[in-house]
């Protein structure tokens, strides 16, 4: 080897060690499990052993609200903490995490970008379409894929005395969940609750994708290496006849429709998106984002919310002496409740409010960067460049927010006489809504998924009722 080939290699060798020693001492005041102040090999290992959200609360529980799990990385559970990294004027900004949820091959979109102008320019773009103010056919939408779910369920999954038909409220939730979405995102349902099948092999592939983004999320290098022209030949094409690619065709399609001579003109959510400005190629891949992104999460939290109801014979009691009164009443439209009904029933909520604290449908880090003249964290200087993730799930079981009872499915927590004051009942409140993320980096589908939740947990809860009331009556 060239002698001065030699002599930079070891320089360069020199600098790299400096540059991990530096960043190994800048975050020693925060504790750390044995490997992660060095390695992100502890970090692989929680994310892929598939009790992710237990080794994160082992890790906050053992060395305090905010720990170290990498070697440029801390973990958080402190909820101000996370309202100042996501307030809109705070100078925190997203870390490289967010590359991996770059779902198209070769764009980036609201979940991804990391150019603070760019986000919020197109946050501004999709807002109205989001919020439903520009979606006149929103609810309705959500009401025709519910009772479609509910026609499914009784048509299929209803036992008789000779014969038992198993149901598998997973599967449905998340078919209902993506044919939600795609109808009132582009005015075409996939199909799934007609067919009781995925059509396109989606959830099979998903199963293979999902860990990928996780990997990206760990490893940022082995995007790179995958936005590599060779590389992203084998992603997921338009053209693909099964799973994401064929998504991805769906979506292209639908979105060609609205261009052109003769183009589709609805004011649904892909209607208020062209309306303010975004291109053909930003809403394939928007439209694919909001598919993947906005149907798993909401699903999650549907059918966990649903067991925990059904499996504690209090609660289940509970919530359908209030569901049968308020219907006895007049106060409920049939056969699907309106969203705004939903939201007057306190025990309905407090359902809701306690599933999503239990099993927050998002547990990604969701890593923001410290700026770069570095901030004080718990007394203790953090670094610029420093990526800071949240505990999704340790900040929804803080006993010094929603007392000591953290691990027990008990709604009562959230009404008055349930051993909180007006003022707890307040804080939770704001703490348990940061499953939806806050300020500039907030979700935008919140009214969307809420709205899923409210109507699907009542309705499903009723359908239970009358099928178990239909066989005691014979």
């Amino acid at each position: 080897m060239n002698p001065f080939a030699l002599v930079a290699l070891l320089v360069l060798l020199v600098l790299y060690v400096l540059r991990e020693l530096r960043a190994y001492r800048a975050l020693d005041d925060f504790g750390a499990p044995a490997t992660a102040s060095f390695s992100r090999l502890w970090l692989f290992r929680a994310i892929y052993s598939g009790k992710m959200n237990l080794h994160f609360g082992r890790v906050n529980d053992e060395h305090g609200d905010t720990a170290r799990i990498g070697p440029r990385l801390l973990l958080t559970r402190d909820p101000a903490l996370i309202r100042k990294m996501n307030a809109v004027r705070s100078p925190y900004t997203r870390a490289e995490w967010y590359n991996s949820l770059r779902l198209h091959p070769t764009r980036d979109n609201i979940v991804s970008f990391r150019d603070e102008a760019i986000h919020n320019k197109l946050r501004t773009q999709m807002s109205h379409g989001y919020s439903g103010k520009e979606n006149m056919y929103l609810e309705h939408d959500i009401d025709e894929r519910l009772l479609q779910v509910l026609g499914l369920i009784r048509s299929k999954y209803v036992s008789t005395d000779t014969e038992y038909r198993p149901m598998d409220l997973a599967r449905i939730t998340t078919f209902f969940t993506l044919d939600v979405i795609s109808t009132i995102a582009f005015g075409k349902s996939f199909g799934f609750l007609v067919t009781d099948e995925d059509p396109f092999d989606y959830l099979k592939q998903l199963h293979v994708f999902l860990p990928a983004i996780m990997l990206f999320s760990i490893f940022p290098e082995v995007q790179k290496i995958m936005r590599l022209p060779l590389i992203q030949r084998l992603a997921p094409q338009a053209t693909d006849v099964t799973g994401l690619g064929k998504i991805m065709g769906f979506a292209r399609d639908v979105v060609g429709e609205r261009f052109g001579v003769d183009k589709v003109v609805r004011k649904d959510m892909l209607g208020s998106f062209i309306t303010h400005g975004l291109s053909r190629e930003q809403l394939e891949s928007e439209t694919i984002t909001q598919i993947t992104a906005g149907s798993d999460s909401t699903a999650t939290s549907i059918r966990m919310t649903l067991f925990l109801i059904t499996s504690n014979a209090s609660v289940y009691s509970t919530l359908m002496n209030e569901l049968t009164t308020a219907q006895e009443q007049n106060r409920l439209t049939r056969p699907i409740l309106r969203d705004a009904e939903s939201r007057t029933l306190p025990y309905l909520q407090a359902c809701i409010k306690e599933g999503l604290r239990l099993y927050p449908p998002v547990t990604g880090l969701l890593a923001k960067e410290v700026p770069p003249q570095g901030d004080i964290i718990d007394g203790h200087f953090v670094p610029g460049g420093t990526s800071i993730g949240w505990n999704s799930y340790g900040i929804m079981r803080l006993k010094r927010v929603f007392g000591q009872d953290v691990d027990v499915f008990r709604p009562g927590r959230w009404l008055p006489g349930g051993g909180q004051t007006k003022e707890q009942i307040d804080y939770m409140e704001d703490v348990v809504m940061l499953v939806f993320g806050y300020g500039r980096f907030g979700c935008l589908g919140k009214p969307v998924a809420m709205m899923e939740l409210n109507k699907t947990v009542a309705e499903v809860s009723f359908l239970h009722l009358h099928i178990i009331l239909r066989y005691q009556n014979g």
